[in-house]
C-alpha cells in the first residue's frame, strides 16, 4: 500500500494560451497557486526548437511528469492504420517500437536540459485502433525489456494508460485493447495501468464505467495513475457527443458528466494505490491566463493536497 500522496498531474497542454508570454505566466500560476507539481506532457516528433525554453518553464517547478505517447501514436495510426505496440502488422509494430524509443530517449534529454528528475513516467497504449492483438503487445514488452540497456541507464518507467476498447457497436475514440485483455498483458509485464475519466466513459458511453476501473485495478494492484478528463452525451463547444474533448467539470460545461462527486468517488476507491492524479482540460479559446487557472484548479482542489515536502 502506498502512503504518501500521488504527484499532482496537470495535462497543461490541452488549456494552453496562445501567447508564449501568456504560457509562461501559465506554467508560474500552476506551481505559485500549488495546483500542480508535475505535467502530463504530449510527445508527437521530438522535444523541437523550444525544448530549451519549456525546460525552463519546468525547472524547479514540476517534478515526476509523465510523458504521453497518445498525440503522436494517433496520427501515426490515422496515417497508416497498422501502427502500434499490439500490432499483427510487423512493420506497424516496428515502427511503435521505435517510436516508443525515440520518445523514451527525448525524456533523457529533457530531464538533461532541466538536470532534474522531470519526466519519470511515460504513457504507452495498445495501439492500433480496432485490430489491437493482445499477444502482439505481450511481445512488444517482452522485446522492449530484452532490450533495456544496463540497469539504473532509464531514468523513467513505462505505464500502460488504458484508453477506449474497441466495441463494434460503440463509435469510440480510440478503440484499443479491452481493460481485461491489458490487466494481464500488465502484469506480466511488470507495469501498472493509469484511467483516464474519460476515455473510460467513452469506453461504454456510460459515466459509472471509469469507478469501475478504478476499483478493477486497485483489486488487482495495478493502478498507477487516474487522470480527470471530462466526457459527455451532447455536443458542444469542445466537441461532439462522447467525443475524447477533455470536458472540464459539469459546473463550467453542463455536457459534461464528470462532476466532483464522480471525483471524489474514483479517488476513494483508489484509496492509497495512486502515484499520481490529475486533470486535463480543455477551456474556452478566448479564456484569460487567470480563467484557465481557475478551471483546472476546481478539479485539482479535488485531490489530496500535498504537504510542504512534497511527495520523493
Amino acid at each position: 500500500m502506498n502512503t504518501a500522496l500521488p504527484a499532482r498531474l496537470v495535462g497543461a497542454y490541452a488549456a494552453l494560451p496562445p501567447s508564449r508570454t501568456d504560457r509562461e505566466r501559465f506554467y508560474e500560476g500552476l506551481a505559485g497557486r500549488g495546483i500542480a507539481d508535475g505535467l502530463e506532457i504530449p510527445y508527437r516528433d521530438g522535444l523541437g526548437e523550444d525544448a530549451p525554453w519549456f525546460a525552463a518553464q519546468l525547472r524547479g517547478r514540476f517534478t515526476r511528469c509523465v510523458l504521453t505517447l497518445i498525440p503522436g501514436t494517433m496520427a501515426r495510426v490515422g496515417a497508416s492504420g497498422t501502427f502500434g505496440l499490439a500490432s499483427a502488422d510487423p512493420e506497424g509494430r516496428r515502427a511503435a517500437l521505435g517510436f516508443l524509443h525515440e520518445a523514451r530517449a527525448a525524456a533523457e534529454e529533457l530531464n538533461q536540459l532541466t538536470g532534474e528528475q522531470s519526466v519519470s513516467v511515460l504513457h504507452i497504449h495498445t495501439a492500433p485502433s480496432t485490430t489491437a492483438v493482445a499477444e502482439m503487445f505481450a511481445r512488444s514488452l517482452d522485446e522492449i525489456a530484452a532490450g533495456e540497456p544496463a540497469a539504473g541507464a532509464w531514468s523513467t518507467r513505462l505505464v500502460l494508460e488504458h484508453c477506449d476498447a474497441y466495441a463494434p457497436a460503440v463509435p469510440g475514440e480510440k478503440r484499443f485493447l479491452s481493460l481485461e485483455d491489458e490487466i494481464p498483458l500488465a502484469r506480466e509485464g511488470g507495469i501498472g495501468i493509469t484511467v483516464n475519466w474519460g476515455r473510460s466513459a467513452i469506453e461504454a458511453q456510460d459515466p459509472s464505467r471509469p469507478l469501475d476501473h478504478v476499483t478493477r485495478l486497485v483489486s488487482e494492484g495495478l493502478l498507477a495513475g487516474v487522470m480527470f478528463s471530462g466526457a459527455g452525451p451532447a455536443a458542444n463547444g469542445y466537441g461532439g457527443p462522447w467525443a475524447d474533448a477533455h470536458l472540464p467539470l459539469t459546473q463550467d460545461e453542463p455536457t459534461s458528466l464528470m462532476d466532483a462527486d464522480e471525483v471524489r468517488r474514483c479517488l476513494r476507491a483508489a484509496e492509497d494505490a495512486l502515484s499520481y492524479a490529475g486533470a486535463k482540460i480543455q477551456v474556452p479559446g478566448d479564456a484569460t491566463v487567470d480563467e484557465r487557472l481557475a478551471m483546472l484548479g476546481r478539479v485539482m482542489r479535488l485531490l489530496p493536497a500535498r504537504g510542504p515536502a512534497g511527495r520523493p
